[in-house]
């Protein structure tokens, strides 16, 4: 079995192994989530604290890593007490743990995988024992679904039919303290929270951390020193940092970069911001383009591909307009491998080097859903070794956002200017060679 945890994870652990009830744990970027998750069932089969532990992720990505973690863990004895359910479609065919939709062999497994759409397949069994990852992008009623198989079916039908998420997520702290299941609730509030202003579409983390005990990772292991504090400050995370291994990690190319991308690519510089002045277009009533972003974007693609061919990358933007668009320039010069992704796809992404397209840039000032806490807080933790940040930074400093809740001083795109410039990355003037 290989199971080395760092401090903060050892120590989570410990407190949900020794805890009941229903609790909320906060993974920031790179702390681990999934494996702190995968640790605990674990552990609390060996140690004979539940007979079964129910593992839930509310996309087929996450439960795959769940069953990729445990293999990592156990090796190939992770077959023997592990099943992969649920749609068939969805599961990774390299994965090295069966999958089964049968009763019989599922309830001989001590450790089931699932989604959260995929439970109403599962045989009527119980699970004392639940750990429900991505609790960030869930809302209320699909932290509910799991707990169906926690509860006693008399108490299920008595609360079945209740519509009101506020009635539920009261009615399920009695419902875990009279039927004696446990559950943690893993996500990041901070990176996914569904934007609205009415309650009920409060991420399900933020429920529980609202009603119950919940606590934070604080250690790293993507984001070297430069990133973890950017992040940490932006993000109020309160501490995170960087595993010791892993602060120092710069990027590494095999040959420099010509002259005209040298300061852009900068190796011993983590974070650059390139300071491109193109006009954003309307594409739809949500979504904008940036026709000069989307050419700096691939020219600095091409470029990295170039010296730093064994690196992985990928380039990221808050709209889909100008996701298509970047993909369409990358595609005209024959790449078809690098990853184009919006914010909401490159949860549980990362890379080494991370190019992210801001796009909004209008007289008005008006940089709208681009400069969201949660969408911007994904964009900047996806990166191993390098993130380059493209858009008009000005924009970004004095730009105005159409939530009411958010002054300018406290706008997060503000923010994230100020603490680029002044602390963690630098700033650059564009290269006329990524503007023509």
């Amino acid at each position: 079995m290989r199971l080395l945890l760092d401090s903060e994870q050892l120590r989570v652990l410990n407190w949900r192994t020794n805890t009941s009830d229903i609790a909320a744990l906060e993974g920031p970027p790179g702390c681990g989530k999934t494996t702190v998750g995968s640790a605990l069932a674990l552990k609390l089969i060996a140690e004979g604290i539940t007979k079964r532990v129910l593992l839930v992720a509310y996309t087929n990505a996450a439960a795959n890593e769940f069953g990729w973690e445990l293999f990592h863990i156990l090796g190939p004895s992770a077959a023997n007490i592990c099943i992969r359910t649920g749609n068939p479609t969805g599961v990774d065919p390299t994965l090295p743990i069966p999958f089964s939709r049968s009763i019989d062999i599922i309830l001989k497994k001590r450790i089931v995988i699932s989604t959260n759409l995929s439970l109403k397949r599962l045989p009527t069994m119980r699970f004392d024992n639940m750990i429900i990852d991505e609790a960030g992008i869930e809302r209320i009623e699909h932290l509910l679904w799991p707990f169906w198989f926690g509860v006693d079916r008399q108490v299920q039908s008595a609360h079945r039919y209740q519509d009101n998420a506020s009635t539920q997520i009261n009615d399920l702290m009695e419902l875990i303290s009279r039927c004696g299941t446990v559950a943690t609730v893993v996500g990041d509030p901070k990176q996914s929270r569904p934007i609205s202003p009415v309650n009920s579409d409060y991420s399900a983390i933020e429920w529980v951390m609202k009603r119950s005990r919940w606590d934070t990772l604080r250690i790293s292991h993507r984001l070297p020193d430069s990133l973890s504090g950017l992040v940490n400050e932006f993000a109020s995370y309160g501490g995170l940092r960087s595993a010791p291994e892993i602060a120092p990690r710069r990027l590494t190319v095999e040959v420099p970069p010509d002259i005209e991308y040298r300061e852009i690519i900068q190796p011993d510089e983590v974070i650059t911001w390139v300071d491109v002045n193109g006009n954003e277009r309307p594409m739809g009533p949500t979504s904008w383009a940036n026709e000069l972003e989307a050419k700096a974007c691939t020219k600095i693609s091409n470029h990295l591909s170039k010296i730093a061919s064994k690196k992985t990358k990928v380039i990221v933007t808050r709209f889909t307009a100008q996701k298509h668009i970047i993909r369409n320039y990358l595609q005209r010069i024959g790449d078809y491998n690098t990853k184009v992704t919006t914010t909401t796809g490159a949860l549980g992404t990362q890379a080494d080097i991370v190019i992210f397209s801001l796009v909004r840039n209008n007289p008005e000032r008006n940089v709208g859903a681009a400069g969201t806490l949660q969408d911007l807080n994904v964009a900047i933790s996806r990166s191993k070794e390098k993130l380059i940040i493209l858009g008009n930074f000005e924009m970004m400093l004095n730009g105005w956002t159409n939530d009411a809740s958010v002054s300018h001083r406290k706008s997060p795109a503000r923010n994230l200017a100020r603490l680029v410039e002044s602390k963690y990355g630098k700033i650059i003037d564009t290269p006329k060679i990524i503007t023509v």
